[in-house]
């Protein structure tokens, strides 16, 4: 505690680059090993609040000063093993003015009222992309008025906590995948639930992943659809909901993309309410801010970690982790679309310092994401991205 209050005075008083270089760097080294006790934790989330306002008016050369920092990056072996989310008490969320704020996972009202009518399913298709047709689990007439095609691929896309159907991980990638492909695209919206606090909402994914799986039988029942012409991808809390609708489907689904699984309140050591390898026949996971709010190990058939998987270059000073976060959906729909062609390409390794070492030079290479997805990449796979769009170095 008195490293932290020490670490603030200094930023308080100097408001300098090498002051702001050792709060991130005891962050990197506290926060994200979760070396810290839940008392200090929730203290040092008040001293964040002290220094909202000087976060708010850095100045752009402080921020790209920070883009140029050298970090510790996800690359320890040991740390893939660390079980660290049963664990987690609280984290840090950002606001839309910029301040920081605790989301407590301990002392805090459970809201378990929910059931298969919180959910909403907006189906998209390359003629109507703009005109969406609603559709609700108990009634799928809209969509036999539509131009719904059951010998299409159908393609499933969930948002995370606090999302809804219209939050960017659901237009950027639905934009993607229809400038591209003639397929179904349907939208999950579980925001009634997904609104909730976070431990209400972790604890609804088992369910709400199963009612996704009724609502993927119903269209099998009643318009013929095969499961294994159906593809899911999540985001967040979203990525252990396709989990458990591949689950409730007997893992027959063709693929599940994970973007940056939740890692709060899940256990490695648990995969009944969460992704897992056995959920799709192919299971890829996109790691960015791994071992913070999303998983650091790997949990699918195939797990890439860009830039090491936990910061990513361009973000700044990104405290609470939102955009290394939101970067797993964003280099998604990019490998999606390319909009110049190039693409994600990784190289199997034990460890990203290996990678970055050149230890891995002769191993084979995959590529991130893609609608089809490289199914013949297998383990870790390490790869570096640009820090701003097009991200895909190729």
């Amino acid at each position: 505690m008195k490293l932290v209050i020490v670490l603030v005075a200094a930023f308080a008083v100097s408001q300098c680059h090498a002051t702001l270089s050792r709060l991130k760097t005891y962050r990197n080294k506290i926060l994200f090993k979760k070396r810290i006790k839940a008392d200090v934790l929730e203290n040092l989330s008040d001293v964040y609040g002290m220094v909202n306002s000087l976060i708010r008016n850095a100045s752009q050369e402080s921020v790209n000063h920070l883009d140029k920092l050298v970090v510790k990056k996800a690359s320890d072996k040991y740390l893939f093993t660390m079980d660290v989310g049963p664990n987690m008490t609280h984290f840090l969320v950002e606001q839309g003015d910029g301040t920081y704020v605790t989301e407590n996972l301990i002392n805090v009202e459970f809201d378990a009222a929910y059931s298969p009518s919180d959910l909403t399913y907006y189906y998209y298709s390359p003629k109507n992309e703009t005109n969406v047709v609603q559709v609700k689990s108990h009634n799928l007439n809209p969509l036999k008025n539509s131009d719904f095609d059951a010998s299409r691929e159908t393609f499933f896309i969930i948002h995370g906590w606090h999302g809804s159907y219209s939050s960017e991980v659901n237009t950027l990638i639905k934009k993607a995948v229809l400038s591209q492909y003639d397929v179904n695209v349907i939208v999950v919206d579980w925001s009634a639930i997904a609104s909730k606090n976070y431990l209400s909402a972790r604890w609804a994914v088992s369910d709400v992943g199963k009612y996704v799986a009724d609502f993927i039988t119903a269209l099998v029942e009643s318009f013929g659809v095969e499961v294994t012409k159906v593809a899911i991808t999540g985001h967040s809390l979203g990525s252990h909901i396709a989990g458990n609708a591949g689950a409730a489907l007997q893992g027959q689904v063709d693929r599940i993309i994970g973007l940056d699984p939740s890692l709060p309140l899940f256990s490695l050591n648990t995969i009944d309410d969460r992704l897992d390898p056995s959920d799709a026949q192919m299971v890829q996971v996109i790691h960015t801010c791994s071992g913070w709010l999303g998983f650091q190990a790997p949990i699918g058939h195939t797990d890439y970690y860009p830039n090491g998987g936990t910061f990513q270059p361009g973000c700044g000073w990104d405290v609470a982790g939102f955009c290394a976060h939101s970067r797993s959906y964003i280099y998604f729909a990019e490998s999606v679309a390319p909009p110049e062609g190039a693409l994600f390409v990784a190289r199997e390794c034990s460890t990203y310092n290996a990678y970055e070492n050149g230890k891995c030079n002769k191993n084979l290479r995959s590529v991130m994401g893609g609608y089809q997805l490289d199914k013949g990449a297998r383990g870790l796979q390490f790869l570096n991205t640009n820090k701003e769009p097009p991200f895909a170095q190729g």
